[in-house]
């Protein structure tokens, strides 16, 4: 594993979505399927979105980057990256994974929709 920058996390998943769990559970653990991710600049934060990225419903978490955040560090042996984040405090490291573009989910819907209509002919 090699340490990122904060800035290179955000640009691997730029347009992504992404899997983020907390492998070991104590303190506090963040488990979201279809996530985004942004860093804000100007606060020094790091969001994490997840909802129905097609309507409303969505919620986020924000993390303080330089009060929080002891390590960013990539694991890119296998085909697909795993970002591991490590915390300062008592809370679980994270893993963040690609989850699917919302190109591909937009494509996996319309093929069930499909699907669905030859069933009703």
């Amino acid at each position: 594993m090699r340490e990122v920058t904060i800035k290179e996390l955000v640009k691997a998943f730029e347009g992504k979505l992404v899997s983020i769990e907390s492998p070991e559970h104590y303190g506090i653990s963040i488990d979201m399927d279809k996530a985004s991710i942004d860093y804000h600049e100007d606060t020094d934060e790091l969001t994490f979105t997840a909802g129905n990225y097609n309507h409303g419903g969505i919620g986020s978490i924000s993390i303080d980057v330089e009060d929080s955040i002891d390590i960013i560090e990539i694991d890119d042996v296998e085909d697909e990256p795993v970002f591991v984040i490590t915390f300062t405090g008592y809370m679980s490291d994270i893993r963040i994974t690609r989850f699917k573009s919302i190109e591909e989910l937009e494509e996996e819907r319309r093929q069930r929709k499909s699907k669905n209509f030859d069933v009703v002919k």
